[in-house]
C-alpha cells in the first residue's frame, strides 16, 4: 500500500502523482490520501483537488480511500497516528515548496515524518512537475552505509518499472587540506574500496529485484564537497531524479542539522527524493 500525506496544495498534487504511479504497480492497487485540516487551504478548493487524484486512481485501476483528519496536537502527529504501522507499505510526502526565511526540509513536516518509524518514508522536493512522476534516468549518492541496498530496496523497487538507466555515485569525503596530499597509493586503495561497495550493492539489487531490465552505471569519485559534486554530476548526467538516503552514515548529520542537503535541495536541477528505509 501507498500512503500519501497530501496538504491540499498545487504542489502536493504534484507529489500525488508519483503516489499514484507506484500504487498502480502495488499487488494491492491501494493508494491512502491522508489530509490534516489544518485551515491553511480551504476545504472546497482541496476536497476538488483530491476528486482528481480519486479520478487519476481510477484510471489507472488504485482504489484509493480518503481521510480528511481533523487537526490534533500538530500536523505531524495527526498524520503519525492515522498511518498504519505497516513495514510493507510506503508514505509518501512534500518538502516545503517555497520557503522564505525556513529550510526546505529542516523543521518541516517531511522531516519529523522521516523521523518516524512506522513504516519507509519518501519525501519530494518536485521542480519538474511536467515528468507526471515518471522519472526514467535516477541518480543514487550512496555514503557507504554497511546495510547497502536493503535501505534503499522499498524506494527502488517502485521506480524500477519505469526505469531507463540508474546511476550509483560513491562520492568518497576527503578533507579539502588534506586532498592535495592524498598519495597516488592511497587514491587507489580508496577508490577500489568503493567499487567493491558497489559492486556488492549491484549484487544486492539483482538478487533482490531480479535482472534489472534498465543499465546500471557506477561511479565512484573522491571529493572535498560531496553536495557539490551530487550536484555536478546530476547536471552533467542530464539525472531526471535523484534519490538521497537519510540514513545514510555520512548524510544524516547534514539531514537533519546542516546546509549540504538544503543546498541540494535549492539547487537541484531534477527532482529529489529523500527517502528512509526500514
Amino acid at each position: 500500500m501507498i500512503i500519501l500525506a497530501h496538504d491540499g496544495s498545487l504542489y502536493g498534487d504534484w507529489v500525488a502523482r508519483y503516489a499514484t504511479r507506484f500504487a498502480a504497480a502495488e499487488a494491492d492497487r491501494k493508494l491512502l490520501l491522508l489530509h490534516v485540516r489544518d485551515g491553511r487551504i480551504e476545504e472546497p478548493l482541496a476536497e476538488t483537488r483530491f476528486g482528481r487524484i480519486a479520478a487519476a486512481c481510477a484510471s489507472a485501476g488504485v482504489v484509493c480511500h480518503q481521510e480528511l483528519l481533523p487537526l490534533g496536537q500538530s500536523v505531524h502527529r495527526t498524520l503519525r497516528q492515522a498511518t498504519p504501522g505497516d513495514p510493507q507499505a510506503l508514505l509518501v510526502c512534500g518538502t516545503r515548496v517555497k520557503p522564505r526565511r525556513q529550510a526546505l526540509l529542516a523543521g518541516s513536516v517531511a522531516e519529523l515524518l522521516l523521523r518516524s518509524h512506522q513504516c519507509p518514508v519518501l519525501a519530494l522536493r518536485v521542480v519538474q512537475p511536467g515528468l507526471l512522476g515518471l522519472p526514467h534516468d535516477l541518480l543514487v549518492p550512496l555514503a557507504g552505509h554497511p546495510a547497502g541496498f536493503a535501505r534503499l530496496e522499498p524506494v527502488l523497487r517502485r521506480l524500477a518499472p519505469q526505469l531507463r538507466k540508474l546511476y550509483f555515485l560513491h562520492a568518497l569525503p576527503v578533507n579539502p587540506l588534506a586532498q592535495p596530499h592524498l598519495s597516488p597509493a592511497g587514491r587507489d586503495q580508496r577508490l577500489q574500496a568503493g567499487h567493491r561497495y558497489l559492486d556488492r550493492v549491484c549484487a544486492e539489487l539483482a538478487e533482490g529485484l531480479g535482472p534489472p531490465p534498465f543499465a546500471v552505471d557506477r561511479r565512484v569519485l573522491i571529493t572535498a564537497d560531496p553536495g557539490h559534486q551530487i550536484l555536478v554530476e546530476a547536471s552533467r548526467l542530464k539525472a531526471q531524479m535523484l534519490l538521497l538516503g537519510a540514513s545514510e552514515r555520512s548524510l544524516s548529520h547534514r539531514v537533519f542539522h546542516g546546509q549540504a542537503l538544503e543546498r541540494i535541495l535549492r539547487e537541484t536541477p531534477c527532482d529529489v527524493g529523500i527517502y528512509r528505509g526500514p
